[in-house]
């Protein structure tokens, strides 16, 4: 049964990932302390288990996505796009709504050291405004140009 919450939070310190069908997948800074902070990272899904897994790479990885720089570090997350993928994954998880962003919290495999999302546990909830991740403006804060 898909759960729905109009808008989550969670602690900095919790390693989780937000799926959006638009090709986006969010990464909390979180997820890169679990996997030891990589210059680079790979995603293993699969499909029967539902299972999406976050290895660390090298930067030079041919099949991995760097993680580069501070835009991460300064957004709160990091975001990769990947439309191959989140293809796959809508089409195995049948029941998830195109309008939603889906997110789900990291297991930790300490002896494989990968972050692993069980997607079928995934939370179900609006699209906030700052589609591009980090932190929203706080009230009261002017906007940098």
């Amino acid at each position: 049964m898909e759960q729905h919450n109009p808008e989550l939070t969670y602690a900095s310190d919790c390693p989780y990932i937000d799926l959006l069908w638009q090709g986006r997948i969010f990464l909390s800074n979180a997820v890169f302390k679990l996997i030891g902070k990589p210059s680079g990272i790979r995603f293993l899904w699969n499909v029967e288990k539902h299972i999406l897994i976050i290895q660390p790479t090298d930067i030079n990885d041919t099949d991995g996505f760097p993680v580069i720089g501070r835009d991460y570090v300064k957004n709160g997350s990091l975001c990769i796009g990947s439309i191959t993928l989140i293809n796959e994954i809508w089409s195995a998880m049948s029941d998830w709504d195109k309008t939603l962003r889906y997110r789900t919290v990291a297991k930790y495999n300490v002896q494989s050291n990968v972050a692993i999302f069980e997607l079928k546990n995934a939370v179900a909830s609006e699209i906030p405004r700052n589609v591009r991740g980090g932190r929203q403006n706080q009230k009261g804060r002017k906007k940098r140009i």
